[in-house]
């Protein structure tokens, strides 16, 4: 009898409110405002990579490494960050600006894969919970159907939790679908700026090279 009230209690809150269905609500909207937050994020990182490259290129040209810093001050992208490291040290040996524009890289890559985990959690929690409250919804059905016997069965009230247990299925996937496309996503835009670091960088450090060779 405990067992059956502690089930009655998970299952349903307040007017009927599924209390899984709650819990799952609140997954959609953590993972909502993680994807908006870092879709915003994403596009404030993002620079015109070609102009700043070739402004870049004319200031160490003309060795004006200060105009080149401001130029990356101004940008205030990733790729703006990690180019403004390697300035930052152009007078040292190329492993030195090498090490200094590596270092920033997973600065700036740690901050733009920050909080992209949650939405792949989201994504594997969301069914899982929605398969709890399937079970638990059976669990309850079978055990109205125990209790009241087959004479005095009452199809309403196993037909409700037959339909929570179902409704609960299909709100974890309802969640857990758009989770996995927003992650994935973000992923691909991480891998983007990834590569375009590590070309950037390298051209960047192949004209500081030179210059330092001369």
């Amino acid at each position: 009898m405990f067992l059956n009230d502690l089930i009655a209690s998970i299952f349903q809150l307040n007017n009927n409110w599924n209390i899984i269905l709650v819990v799952i609500g609140l997954l959609s909207v953590v993972g909502f405002t993680i994807f908006i937050e870092r879709l915003l994020f994403l596009r404030k990182s993002e620079i015109d990579t070609n102009t700043f490259i070739i402004d870049i290129r004319k200031c160490i040209d003309s060795e004006n490494i200060v105009e080149a810093i401001a130029i990356c001050e101004n940008n205030k992208g990733t790729i703006a960050n990690i180019v403004k490291s390697g300035l930052s040290r152009h007078n040292r040996q190329k492993e030195d600006i090498e090490n200094a524009m590596e270092i920033s890289g997973l600065i700036e890559v740690a901050s733009l894969e920050k909080n992209a985990k949650i939405l792949s959690i989201i994504a594997h929690i969301a069914p899982l919970i929605g398969l709890l409250g399937t079970v638990l919804g059976f669990i309850q059905a079978f055990s109205e159907m125990r209790m009241s016997g087959l004479a005095d069965i009452s199809a309403t009230r196993i037909g409700e939790a037959m339909e929570y247990a179902l409704i609960t299925t299909a709100a974890g996937l309802v969640v857990a679908i758009p989770a996995v496309l927003a992650y994935n996503y973000i992923v691909s835009r991480v891998e983007g700026f990834v590569l375009e670091i590590q070309t950037t960088s390298s051209e960047i450090l192949d004209l500081l090279t030179k210059k330092n060779d001369f």
